[in-house]
């Protein structure tokens, strides 16, 4: 019995911070951001989606929360919520406008660094690019 108590606890832990975020986010936005990204997101094929690394914006989060790529290479974000959204760097290196459901935005990265981001009308909606 002993043995199971720190995988309980931190069970626990795990539980409460989950809730607590949720909290959080419903004090920025009436939607739960905790729901999982699985799921289907139909989207035209544009020119700057082939050879892109694409964030899934669903559920009120960015899906992978963290992309890498290589200086030169290009992120996309697909829209496939509900709501609009954008992709905005903390430090004003891009900015995206509202995309509408459906709608897409490419950044290209031409220099190393670590990049965070949020989207403007829902701030509890993070992530971050890293250039390597």
């Amino acid at each position: 019995m002993m043995a199971n108590l720190p995988s309980r606890a931190l069970a626990i832990v795990g539980m409460a911070a989950g809730l607590a975020g949720g909290v959080l986010a419903g004090c920025f936005s009436e939607r739960d951001a905790t729901a999982p990204l699985e799921g289907e997101c139909r989207f035209p094929i544009g020119e700057d989606i082939p050879g892109s690394t694409v964030v899934v914006i669903r559920r009120f989060a960015f899906g992978p929360e963290e992309v890498r790529v290589r200086p030169g290479e290009r992120v996309t974000w697909i829209n496939c919520d509900e709501d609009a959204h954008t992709s905005t760097a903390d430090g004003g290196e891009w900015e995206s406008p509202l995309l509408a459901p459906g709608d897409a935005f490419t950044q290209t990265f031409a220099s190393p660094g670590e990049f965070t981001y949020h989207c403007d009308p829902h701030p509890f909606m993070t992530g971050r690019v890293v250039v390597e």
